[in-house]
């Protein structure tokens, strides 16, 4: 829901490994999860050495052993005036990694245990 029209190439399985490894998160967990994951192609676009040129004519970040990947900079496409022609990658499976790898939920298990308990006896209205 979060990424809404985002860009990405996330499978079926993907989203179910992410499901697994953000078990105990809550939802606001999840959603400052995913605005910090929707950063990481511009953080990649922003870091990177060498572009490839796409049919469509749009710079796309890569590795220095990318096929026709040429070593340039974001910065100096836009000095060249092709700012509007640089293109993020889509958002991957390795991103979510990559930011689950340093959050944490901000609900612990004795939290839920006690919510648990507190509805158990009281019941949702308390």
């Amino acid at each position: 829901v979060h990424l809404g029209d985002t860009p990405h190439n996330l499978t079926e399985s993907d989203f179910e490994h992410l499901a697994r490894k953000t078990e105990g998160f809550s939802g606001s967990d999840i959603s400052v999860c995913v605005k910090d994951v929707l950063f990481e192609p511009v953080r990649k676009t922003q870091d990177a050495m060498f572009f490839f040129k796409n049919p469509e004519g749009m710079w796309i970040p890569c590795g220095q052993k990318q096929q026709n990947a040429v070593q340039i900079t974001m910065q100096d496409l836009a000095t060249q005036g092709l700012a509007s022609k640089i293109l993020p990658p889509p958002i991957s499976r390795i991103d979510f990694d990559k930011v689950l790898a340093r959050q944490r939920p901000t609900v612990s298990k004795s939290d839920l245990d006690v919510h648990e308990r507190f509805t158990k006896e009281f019941g949702e209205e308390g």
